[in-house]
C-alpha cells in the first residue's frame, strides 16, 4: 500500500485552514502550482475529491471533512515521532540501566542523579545495585547500559574510564587501642582477631594483600556481608579492613576506621561498559554529568578518597566518540 506524503498532507491541512490556494501557499512558502500539484497527487492517491472550487474559495467535501481530521491526527503523530527522536538525539530522554556496587550507591549515587534528573527529568534510571560477583554475572550475560565497580586486572583498559582511589582503612570499636591512632602499619594485625569478608570476594582478596606475610595468632571470622561485618566490629568482637566508601560514616560512633599504610592498599573504582554496542546519547550524558558533577561538589568523603577527572581523550574513547 502506498501512503500519503507528508507534505502533501501538511499542504492539504493548511488549504482547508486558509480556504484558498493562494493563502496556504504564502503560509507554506511553496508557489501555487506546486501546492496545486500537492493536492491533485494526495486526490488520485486517495481516489476521492478531497476539496471543491467555488468562485470564491475552496470547500471540503464530506469525505474531505473526515480526511482532514485523520489527516491533522498523522501530522500531529509526525511531529510527536521527530520531536521524541530529537530529545533522544539530545540525552533528554532515555532510560538508562546502571549497575553498580553497595557503596558507590549508598555514598556517590545519589547526588548523581539528583544532578543529572534536575536538567534531564524524561530519562528514566534504572538503578541495579548488587555485590561485586553478582554485579558481573549481569555484566556477563550482556545486561546493563554503564556499571560502576571496582577494576580488577581481568577487566581490559579500553573497556573501562576510572575515576576515584578509594584506599582500605583499618576498621574498629572505638574503644580499640588503636582507635586512635594517626595511622596503622599491617604488621600491627597479627595479634587482632579479624572480621573479613569470605574467600572469593574482591574486599577479601584486598585484605589477604596485606595479611599474607603475617602469621595470624587467630583464624578469621568470615561473613557475607559488609553490614554484618560493622555488626560485628560495633559489638567489640573484632577489627577489619575496609575501603573508605563501606567504611561506616563518623555518625556511627562505636565504630571508627584509620588510615592503613605499609602496605598502602587501594581499589580503583571505574565506569565500565558493558558489550560493544554505541552508549545512546543519555548514557554518554549520564557519565560526563555524573563526572562534572564529583569533581565540582562539596562532597564529604572518607579521609584518602581521591576523585580524579579523566583526560578527555579517555572520555571520549570510553564512549566511544
Amino acid at each position: 500500500m502506498i501512503y500519503p506524503n507528508p507534505r502533501h498532507l501538511r499542504a492539504f491541512v493548511t488549504i482547508a485552514a486558509t480556504g484558498s490556494l493562494a493563502a496556504a501557499a504564502r503560509t507554506l512558502h511553496i508557489g501555487q502550482p506546486a501546492l496545486s500539484q500537492a493536492l491533485v497527487n494526495l486526490e488520485e492517491l486517495v481516489g476521492v475529491r478531497l476539496l471543491e472550487r467555488t468562485t470564491r474559495s475552496l470547500v471540503l467535501t464530506a469525505a474531505g471533512h473526515e480526511f482532514l481530521r485523520d489527516a491533522q491526527r498523522v501530522l500531529q503523530e509526525n511531529e510527536r515521532l521527530v520531536l521524541h527522536g530529537q530529545q533522544w538525539a539530545q540525552a533528554r530522554r532515555g532510560r538508562i540501566s546502571l549497575l553498580t556496587v553497595p557503596s558507590v550507591a549508598h555514598r556517590l549515587l545519589p547526588g548523581i542523579v539528583r544532578h543529572f534528573s534536575a536538567s534531564r527529568p524524561e530519562v528514566v534510571i534504572e538503578v541495579h545495585d548488587h555485590a561485586d560477583p553478582v554485579l558481573r554475572q549481569h555484566i556477563q550475560r550482556g545486561e546493563g547500559d554503564v556499571a560502576i565497580f571496582t577494576k580488577t586486572q581481568a577487566e581490559a583498559d579500553e573497556r573501562t574510564l576510572p575515576f576515584l582511589r578509594d584506599p582500605f582503612r583499618f576498621v574498629c570499636h572505638c574503644d580499640h587501642p588503636l582507635a586512635t591512632a594517626a595511622q596503622v602499619e599491617g604488621r600491627q594485625l597479627g595479634d587482632e582477631r579479624l572480621i573479613l569478608m569470605r574467600q572469593g570476594t574482591l574486599f577479601r582478596a584486598y585484605a589477604d594483600t596485606v595479611l599474607r606475610e603475617l602469621r595470624l595468632k587467630y583464624a578469621p571470622v568470615e561473613v557475607d556481608q559488609p553490614a554484618t561485618l560493622i555488626g560485628m566490629v560495633e559489638a567489640g568482637l573484632g577489627v577489619s579492613l575496609l575501603p573508605g566508601l563501606s567504611c561506616p560514616p563518623a555518625a556511627l560512633h562505636t565504630v571508627v576506621s584509620v588510615p592503613l599504610v605499609k602496605p598502602d592498599v587501594f581499589r580503583q573504582i571505574v565506569f565500565f561498559r558493558a558489550g560493544e554496542r554505541e552508549p545512546m546519547p543519555a548514557v554518554s550524558a549520564f557519565v560526563n554529568d555524573a563526572l562534572d558533577f564529583l569533581m565540582q561538589a562539596p562532597l564529604s568523603l572518607p579521609v584518602g578518597v581521591q576523585l580524579s577527572r579523566p583526560p578527555a581523550a579517555d572520555i571520549a574513547r570510553f564512549l566511544g566518540n
